[in-house]
């Protein structure tokens, strides 16, 4: 029992490292921003959810559930400064979901998880 679950989990981890794989090489590093748009309005997200910090955007394709397809209109998206300078305790998490970084933005992805969402947006830390 416990080693079918850790299969199942090694096999997520190893779908999201594929996912974000292929999805770097469909953005390459340059227009971050006007290639997430493209993407996005592809898969039918005319509505986002947003969230504003300081130093950073985080938003995600606002549809129903039923209607999610993909990584473009499921998970959830990072935008920060290319520029900004990332600590040392952050740099793997961050260089790990990074999927483009132009001159200008950092694009990153990070699956959505309900219970962290909704925990979050109660909270309003973002």
């Amino acid at each position: 029992m416990l080693s079918f679950l850790f299969m199942l989990l090694l096999s997520g981890c190893v779908t999201n490292k594929r996912t974000l794989k292929h999805v770097r090489g469909q953005l390459g590093n340059t227009e971050c921003l006007t290639k997430l748009e493209k993407k996005l309005y592809e898969n039918e997200c005319f509505h986002l959810e947003a969230y504003r910090g300081r130093d950073q955007v985080v938003l995600r394709c606002q549809k129903p559930d039923i209607k999610r397809k993909n990584i473009w209109d499921t998970w959830w998206f990072r935008i920060t400064s290319s520029k900004r300078k990332i600590l040392v305790e952050n740099l793997h998490i961050i260089k790990k979901h990074t999927i483009c970084i132009d001159k200008d933005f950092r694009l990153e992805t990070y699956p959505y998880h309900k219970e962290v969402s909704d925990e979050n947006t109660n909270n309003n830390t973002r």
